[in-house]
């Protein structure tokens, strides 16, 4: 039997990389004012992490564990570039999976109220991540604080898994505090469609820099786990997560997640927790 981790969901929760890529992605009037230079663009960098995710799953379904590195470059203008490098281990009872993965994207603020951003990477080992993406986002502000987002993707994991993947969904920003909710849609060559709601609510600290953010996803796409048999099914997943300042531009980042998945083959569940420091204002 071949287990592969389902990224709809602990992944798709726990990343602490995903409040910042979401941030990165609103047009520069719902995030903040970029600086409309005269002068050469100069690589900064604006925004780095370092982090560990670890998840065990229940039943022999065994664990995983990733490492990541990734940054954030400004250019003292409307464009910015993103890097990551994450390296993971798969374990189930039968089998050890190791990979590691090169991403690169870069995001765009065409006007005060409308961003785009494009994002590449490739992968050595399909059960671990997917070996080819490709994926674009468009954010518009509608009103103020009011942001939509629109977005396709392309994956393909191998063994003739290809996985075309849509999603649109906004995010709502007052003073202090933001929701969002995203809605995938999934279809694999291989497993057919499936979906998942993904509802977020991120609140800074009065007066302070640090912010906690809670997760909350549901759906059908199991198609990231290969199970005997049909591979259909549903999961729950929940994630909270704190970004702690600890000074000098450095944060602790620290969460928890819990996945339920239940299909045709029984139910089980992933107990995850991520760590890892954040670096913000440090020059390139």
């Amino acid at each position: 039997m071949n287990f592969t981790f389902a990224i709809c969901g602990a992944a798709l929760l726990s990343s602490a990389s995903a409040a910042t890529a979401e941030t990165a992605a609103l047009p520069a009037s719902a995030s903040s004012p970029v600086a409309k230079a005269a002068v050469a663009p100069r690589l900064t960098r604006s925004h780095s992490n370092l982090r560990i995710e670890y998840t065990d799953y229940s039943k022999l379904y065994g664990d995983r564990a990733v490492l990541t590195a990734d940054s954030r470059l400004g250019t003292g203008g409307p464009t910015r570039f993103t890097f990551s490098l994450p390296q993971g281990q798969r374990r189930a009872p039968d089998r050890r999976s190791r990979a590691t993965r090169a991403e690169a994207g870069i995001g765009h603020d065409w006007t005060d109220r409308l961003t785009t951003r494009t994002s590449a990477s490739l992968a050595t080992n399909g059960a671990v991540f997917a070996k080819k993406r490709l994926s674009q986002t468009v954010s518009y502000e509608l009103v103020k604080g009011l942001v939509g987002t629109i977005g396709g993707e392309y994956s393909c994991y191998g063994n003739r898994n290809n996985v075309t993947s849509w999603s649109a969904g906004g995010a709502y920003y007052v003073p202090g505090a933001m929701v969002s909710y995203r809605f995938n849609l999934y279809d694999s060559n291989r497993f057919g469609r499936s979906h998942a709601h993904l509802t977020s609510v991120r609140v800074k600290d009065p007066g302070g820099s640090g912010s906690t953010r809670l997760w909350v996803g549901r759906g059908t796409s199991l198609y990231e786990v290969d199970l005997p048999g049909n591979p259909t099914g549903k999961f729950t997943s929940v994630a909270l997560m704190r970004s702690q300042p600890i000074g000098g531009g450095v944060a602790l980042d620290i969460g928890l997640n819990r996945s339920w998945y239940d299909t045709p083959t029984g139910s089980y569940r992933g107990t995850g927790l991520v760590t890892g420091l954040s670096f913000s204002g440090a020059p390139f």
